[in-house]
């Protein structure tokens, strides 16, 4: 009986052995062999030397880097780019070179806008002639592609760009208004022509909804002051409107008149951006004893105050302040808080210099161009200087 049981154990045990042996050759053919790296577990770190660098086209490099091109903000902008296997650099050397530039100038537009190298030579062409139909000639439209590259090379969809000059003419805008959209708001032309003849009808709209008796005219106006206004959304819009109505306690036709005048940057602003600045420069000039009816007369009067920060608003308030006059001074000349703040300091330290007394010939001779404001200072000092030698 102990023998059975003897003999039972080992065999189990030798089964128990082999089988441990199996698992482990198991692991061991499962296991990379020398040189093949191991897996990892998520939770590994990977050091930086072990993360795969992205391949770049190495003979676009090359091609780049021979142009002159700026490779550093290249792969700042658009390192992407530079792995694509079909690009026409080279194409677009010859191509502006042929209108007028030289390598320095297109290696400055590549460096820049890198995308433009992905525009072939019969999309360029096309852009070309159809921008040079709306600016004149290719001097200015090599004049526009070098100072801002992206505005001619953002698109490549030359069937919505036409479509969308011929929109915009439609409406009756000035050449020279159409011109400063194509130079300095070029996503109005990306964006689809039903969305700009929407964002137009929204606009007409607002203009009877305020009780406006030419629409078209309306539009005309608040586009030409605001050439951004078609590439922001109209639940934007309607916001600054309801903030603008309730914040400056205007009536329809006030802030209808005020829109397509001087306030129609304003009405593109940011979501709260109006509506916080706004009430920042309210509570600065209530705390210096103005009233909300001078307050809202001062902003309709100067709505560019309200396109800079509260700390620098507050920061002018402050240095004119220190100079000795009274807030009403500075209300009833409302433009001198839409000159930078630098600007305000340097003029003020000579006119300072020069013995200007701000209190009593008061803040107009801020307001002067850099001309007439030069002349000034020169004749303060020559009779400060013819002053001071009949003293001696």
């Amino acid at each position: 009986m102990a023998t059975k049981m003897f003999v039972r154990i080992t065999g189990n045990f030798v089964t128990c052995l082999r089988s441990a042996q199996s698992v482990k050759s198991a692991v061991r053919c499962a296991l990379p062999g020398a040189g093949v790296p191991r897996a990892r577990f998520c939770s590994q770190q990977v050091s930086q030397d072990e993360v795969k660098v992205p391949i770049e086209n190495l003979t676009l490099v090359s091609s780049l880097e021979n142009m002159g091109v700026d490779m550093m903000r290249v792969r700042k902008r658009h390192a992407v780019l530079l792995k694509k296997t079909t690009t026409y650099e080279q194409n677009l050397k010859h191509f502006l070179t042929n209108k007028g530039a030289d390598s320095k100038m297109v290696a400055s537009i590549i460096s820049r806008y890198p995308q433009a190298i992905t525009r072939d030579l019969e999309v360029l062409e096309k852009m070309w002639n159809i921008w040079k139909g709306v600016l004149g000639t290719d001097e200015t439209v090599l004049s526009v592609a070098q100072r801002s590259p992206e505005s001619f090379f953002r698109t490549s969809n030359t069937g919505n760009l036409s479509k969308n000059i011929r929109y915009l003419q439609s409406l009756g805008l000035p050449p020279k208004v159409l011109c400063q959209l194509m130079v300095k708001s070029p996503r109005t032309f990306a964006n689809s022509v039903d969305l700009n003849k929407q964002n137009v009808e929204y606009l007409l709209g607002l203009c009877t909804m305020l009780g406006g008796k030419n629409p078209r005219e309306f539009v005309r106006e608040l586009i030409s002051r605001n050439i951004y206004i078609l590439t922001k959304s109209t639940n934007r819009i309607q916001y600054n409107i309801e903030n603008m109505k309730s914040l400056m306690k205007l009536d329809d036709r006030a802030l209808l008149l005020w829109i397509q005048g001087d306030g129609a940057p304003i009405v593109s602003l940011s979501y709260t951006y109006f509506e916080n600045n706004y009430r920042n420069a309210r509570e600065v000039l209530q705390s210096l004893g103005c009233t909300e009816a001078e307050i809202s007369l001062y902003v309709f009067t100067c709505p560019k105050l309200l396109l800079v920060t509260p700390t620098i608003f507050a920061n002018k308030i402050k240095l004119l302040m220190d100079c000795g006059v009274d807030v009403k001074e500075i209300l009833n000349h409302p433009n001198i808080l839409a000159f930078h703040i630098n600007n305000l300091k340097s003029r003020i330290q000579q006119l300072k210099e020069s013995g200007y007394d701000f209190q009593s010939f008061g803040l107009s001779v801020l307001l002067l161009g850099q001309a007439k404001f030069s002349s000034r200072v020169e004749r303060l000092r020559s009779a400060g200087t013819l002053e001071e030698g009949v003293r001696q």
